[in-house]
């Protein structure tokens, strides 16, 4: 354990721990780690005592399971010090696959010497093993046991255990109170089993998320460069307020006046994007997309160190005021501890409706008595989800116009041979559901219009994903990269914005770029901070980025690439179609 614990001191060579907490985590999870490794040829160890009773075949077993761990410990090392990953499915399909060796060579000294070091450790290791038994043999029959400390269990019980709890406490508290700190190096240490406590501390000890300490954000990123440079927008530059509606799971083809009249009668007014794409088939990945304009594949290291998103920070710097409204929860996806950081007592959430089914009135409601009582000296960046179209369809009752629709969504019946009228009627709700986000809409937009800020109002309405009902074999999202759950309207009204129809590639990664740079922010420094372009002068051609949980959908045109995100996982890149034919 003190040989795997020193080999882990490799992986410190990018850690810079600044808080106590995060100083304990990052060096005292070294010792932590070789600890949890031991289990490994620990126990296997004690198995082969079962069926090997010569002490020298035993000696040798434990002597070389012992040496392939460590080994293997070194090898990752290496792998972390160029690649910050570790031994996963990718580095398996080098070292097996034909061919692999041509694309990654190995000099004889490299191969040489880790082998010679291990059959060196194998040897000691066997001698040693071989030593302590011998002593222990020649212990005269009935002496006195050893004192406690004295035996190997005690290392264990005052030492490992204590440290192991230690830092798996250390990243609950770290997890439930946001410290970016020591969450930044959750990563560090290979297979860390991340211990949370949040659903615990709700439930028994009733902690409301909402009400956690303000997190203390580090001024820089810690492992994440995020942003490279700071945008800076004029002091003397244009400040438009900037409204945000975002539609769960509106699909593209729901913009018609049949289902949404109200976002209908925007269109001549707006810019529409017709081939406009989210940042992932979920929520999660969606709404990241377009807060901080990266892909989705930078989710996890913006969690881990609560960064705030590039957008807020400029805008809030140049004395904006924020109001983040849903009737969800921001607490999952985890909102509150990312996009909202720095400004969480601006984001409310759960907000009630009166109405049977009419999820979304309390987020009007609230937009409409925040109006009224705001700062109107200052601009304002809003923004506003309305939940009422995701599964399971919320709509009052008054809202129906398309029938018939099942009274609720039955899971257990909905399959890929579902039969045609199942498929029709929770079409059906979803239309709904979607016509009564559109009276919603329509009521924000009156309220908007009401306080006399419409006109100087950058206003954008869009979806955070789609939502498929079987075209391609699936239902709903998250199942694969498709238009039907990837494509989602944008309309795009405003000061700045010339009405007409965008053909060109678009994605929501380029919304940040362009409602700051409508405020004055410098297009040449776009790259600092974003992956996307600008909506109002998009590139022709481009590839887009679609998210999922580990796997990514590359749109280049003809074909969707789904390339693997968080690991290999024994899978290559699969090619498809646009109706998802392999």
């Amino acid at each position: 354990i003190a040989l795997l614990a020193w080999l882990c001191g490799a992986y410190l060579d990018s850690a810079l721990p600044t808080t106590t907490a995060s100083w304990l985590f990052v060096h005292l999870g070294r010792l932590s780690c070789a600890a949890s490794l031991s289990l490994a040829p620990g126990l296997l160890t004690l198995l082969a005592a079962l069926w090997l009773q010569r002490r020298h075949l035993l000696a040798a077993s434990a002597s070389l399971l012992w040496t392939l761990v460590a080994l293997a410990l070194w090898i990752d090392t290496r792998i972390w010090g160029f690649f910050r990953y570790h031994f996963n499915g990718l580095v398996w399909n080098v070292l097996t696959t034909p061919g692999a060796d041509e694309a990654f060579q190995l000099g004889a000294s490299e191969i040489l010497v880790p082998l010679a070091a291990s059959v060196l450790l194998c040897a000691l290791s066997w001698l040693l093993f071989l030593r302590l038994w011998r002593r222990e043999a020649v212990r005269a029959p009935g002496a006195a046991p050893r004192p406690f400390w004295r035996r190997t269990r005690a290392v264990f019980v005052l030492v490992l255990v204590p440290v192991m709890v230690l830092v798996a406490g250390l990243y609950a508290r770290a997890d439930l109170v946001r410290d970016p700190h020591v969450m930044a190096f959750a990563r560090l240490y290979p297979l860390y089993p991340r211990l949370t406590v949040k659903r615990l501390a709700r439930s028994v000890f009733g902690l409301e998320l909402k009400e956690r300490a303000t997190v203390d954000l580090p001024a820089e990123g810690i492992l994440l460069a995020y942003p490279r440079a700071p945008v800076l927008l004029p002091p003397d530059g244009p400040t438009p307020n900037m409204l945000v509606i975002v539609i769960d799971s509106l699909r593209a083809d729901m913009l018609t006046p049949e289902v949404m009249p109200q976002a209908s009668a925007l269109v001549p007014e707006a810019r529409t994007f017709a081939d406009h794409l989210s940042g992932g088939n979920a929520t999660r990945f969606g709404l990241f997309g377009m807060l901080y304009g990266l892909h989705g594949s930078y989710w996890k290291s913006i969690y881990d160190e609560k960064r705030s998103p590039v957008l807020v920070d400029a805008l809030v710097a140049r004395g904006y005021e924020v109001r983040a409204l849903t009737s969800a929860s921001w607490d999952f996806p985890e909102f509150r501890s990312t996009a909202w950081v720095r400004v969480e007592e601006c984001a409310e959430d759960r907000l009630v409706s009166a109405r049977e089914g009419a999820r979304d009135d309390g987020v009007a409601a609230r937009f409409e008595d925040w109006l009224g009582e705001r700062d109107a000296a200052r601009p304002f960046f809003a923004f506003l989800l309305l939940d009422a179209p995701h599964q399971r369809y919320w709509f009052p009752p008054e809202s129906a116009r398309f029938r018939p629709f099942p009274d609720e969504v039955t899971y257990m019946r909905i399959k890929d041979d579902a039969p045609p009228e199942l498929r029709e009627g929770l079409y059906n709700r979803y239309r709904n559901a979607v016509a009564y986000a559109d009276e919603v809409l329509g009521r924000l937009l009156a309220a908007l219009a009401g306080s006399g800020e419409l006109a100087s109002t950058v206003l954008v309405v869009t979806g955070d994903h789609g939502e498929e009902f079987f075209e391609h074999g699936f239902w709903g999202h998250t199942s694969n990269f498709t238009a039907a759950q990837a494509q989602v309207p944008l309309l795009l009204r405003g000061p700045g914005v010339v009405p007409g129809v965008e053909v060109r590639p678009t994605s929501h990664i380029d919304l940040p770029a362009t409602l700051l740079e409508l405020a004055g922010a410098d297009p040449a420094r776009r790259a600092d901070w974003t992956l996307g372009a600008s909506l109002l002068a998009p590139p022709a051609g481009r590839a887009r980025v679609v998210a999922g949980w580990d796997t990514l959908g590359l749109h280049t045109g003809e074909w969707i690439l789904e390339v693997p995100m968080a690991g290999y996982e024994g899978m290559g890149i699969a090619v498809y179609d646009r109706q998802w034919k392999r």
